[in-house]
């Protein structure tokens, strides 16, 4: 009986350190896939932050439409599921057995119980997406009262591209989206109470504050 349990321990070790090894190529593989569709959000989005119409003084007098960046933005990732969709509509053990090893919280955004499958690789690039499109937000040096209206047009598109796709929002798009909708004078008011003092409030409200 001791043997066949030190015989069944050995398999298990074993078993164990193929796995290990396994799983370093799988996520290195894992990243590359995903800066690769990455690459073209960060493409698209290059330069945006010195955009003049965050500064312009002049709009259109209702809510503007978003800007051509964000809509392509959005259009490539809603693409997405119906690319991905021939690596996953059929049973796939290989893939499957990667997608599971895959280490998603190394990703912007990710939970710690995020199961591993096709849906969690969609919401990884969404997430990793969004923080990409926060990065870029938080550059923007001025942002007059005209380029606010337009910004929040485009964080408004943005996210419902995410509610399509069943993504959540991240925290800090949520949060720049409502800092967006108050007026300058409000930054600090009451209504920002809800909202954690971190770097998106303080860059948001020096933004605003600068194009007055």
């Amino acid at each position: 009986s001791s043997g066949i349990n030190a015989e069944y321990g050995t398999t298990t070790s074993l078993f164990d350190k193929t796995s290990t090894l396994f799983k370093k190529p799988i996520n290195n593989c894992n990243k590359l896939c995903v800066d690769f569709v990455l690459s073209h959000v960060k493409t698209n989005i290059h330069g945006v932050h010195l955009n003049p119409e965050w500064v312009s003084e002049e709009g259109a007098v209702f809510t503007p439409s978003p800007l051509t960046y964000i809509t392509t933005l959005g259009d490539y990732l809603l693409l997405l599921p119906q690319q991905l969709e021939p690596f996953f509509s059929e049973e796939n053990v290989p893939l499957d057995t990667a997608l599971r090893t895959v280490d998603f919280t190394a990703f912007p955004g990710m939970a710690n119980d995020v199961e591993g499958d096709a849906f969690a690789w969609l919401t990884c690039i969404c997430q990793s997406t969004m923080f990409t499109i926060v990065e870029m937000i938080l550059r923007v040096p001025k942002l007059s009262a005209v380029g606010c209206k337009q910004l929040s047009a485009d964080v408004g598109y943005i996210s419902n591209v995410m509610a399509a796709l069943e993504v959540p929002l991240s925290r800090d798009l949520s949060d720049i989206s409502r800092l967006l909708g108050l007026p300058i004078e409000r930054i600090d008011s009451e209504e920002t109470k809800s909202i954690p003092q971190n770097i998106c409030v303080v860059k948001i409200a020096a933004m605003r504050r600068a194009a007055v």
